[in-house]
């Protein structure tokens, strides 16, 4: 084996030493937690998309006829 591979293994294998540490690091500065249930809910559920025209009629800009 050549010193260039040895070298590149070294490499790796801190990488992934400091690929782990930081994983640990992020899980105990950022804890997991459990959605509640009401945003369980808007997770799972479908969302429903609606057309320019509806979204204008909403915002009250269905008289400007800027659709036709």
């Amino acid at each position: 084996m050549s010193e260039v591979e040895a070298t590149l293994r070294e490499i790796r294998e801190e990488l992934r030493e400091i690929r782990l540490l930081y994983k640990e690091l992020i899980e105990r500065l950022i804890p997991v937690e459990e959605p509640l249930s009401d945003e369980k809910e808007a997770i799972e559920s479908s969302d429903e998309t609606v057309g320019e025209e509806e979204l204008l009629k909403a915002l009250d800009y269905s008289g400007l006829n800027c659709l036709k």
